[in-house]
């Protein structure tokens, strides 16, 4: 209401819901693929609250939406949801070594993964936790038990020749890095096999956004870092973010 109380909730299955409140001016919540909110009675309370990443899974990510409305009789309010999650797309990487002896050598897309990305965001106020996933993280064997398959994937051992472009298109999803807590963006790194060595090329993200697609191509003219919390310099490799809203938004009908 007005006052800023709560007046009603209630948790259901479907994506319709039946409330009882008065008539007048309300701002009415709604909360998707989440676990259950306790302690809230007031609006300010329900905007502190925090969502943790891992309540998402791939086809069930954590959806929010605020929607101003005023209510004169019983009737129907659609509430637009969106997910809190950003994704980042690995769209391309270019094979294009400089110096002869790295461009005789075998080059081999591995695995993708994704550092520095938040453990918890708000559900409806842009804030994340100061916790990180992957934070400063060194050994592949800990990055992928700490990442499950949102923050990690693998990318089939790809060969890339020299001068040619692997259409990757790979998918990943993270709560958004928006305050680059304490000096740390998210990187989106790329696990690379030259030879009998492993390279890893770290992209770094721009200040993320909830519902964003940030999409990466990848061009690489020299071996990357030996460690993934490395980030790639200039001379190493290429590369472009670009940011697309992220379409298939829903809605979630609530009768009141």
């Amino acid at each position: 209401g007005t006052d800023g109380q709560v007046q009603s909730s209630g948790i259901a299955e479907e994506n319709s819901l039946t409330l009882t409140c008065t008539t007048g001016e309300k701002q009415i919540a709604a909360v998707v693929n989440a676990s259950a909110l306790s302690g809230v009675s007031t609006l300010e309370q329900l905007q502190a609250k925090m969502s943790d990443f891992g309540d998402n899974t791939l086809g069930s990510f954590v959806m929010s939406g605020l929607k101003p409305e005023t209510l004169s009789a019983s009737g129907s309010v659609t509430v637009p949801v969106s997910r809190l999650v950003s994704k980042v797309k690995l769209s391309t990487v270019t094979n294009s070594f400089r110096l002869s002896q790295h461009q005789a050598m075998e080059f081999e897309l591995m695995s993708v993964f994704l550092t520095n990305a938040p453990q918890q965001t708000g559900y409806f106020i842009a804030s994340q936790s100061s916790q990180l996933i992957n934070d400063g993280a060194t050994d592949i064997d800990d990055i992928i038990a700490d990442s499950g398959d949102l923050l990690y994937d693998e990318l089939g051992d790809v060969v890339v020749a020299v001068g040619e472009t692997a259409e990757v298109n790979n998918f990943l999803y993270c709560y958004p890095n928006m305050n680059y807590v304490a000096g740390k963006p998210a990187y989106l790194v790329v696990q690379t096999r030259l030879g009998n060595g492993v390279y890893y090329y770290s992209v770094e993200l721009p200040k993320m956004e909830s519902n964003k697609c940030y999409n990466v191509s990848l061009t690489v003219t020299m071996p990357g870092s030996l460690t993934p919390d490395v980030p790639v310099e200039k001379e190493d490799a290429v590369f472009s973010v670009s940011v697309t809203d992220w379409a298939g938004n829903v809605n979630v009908d609530e009768t009141i």
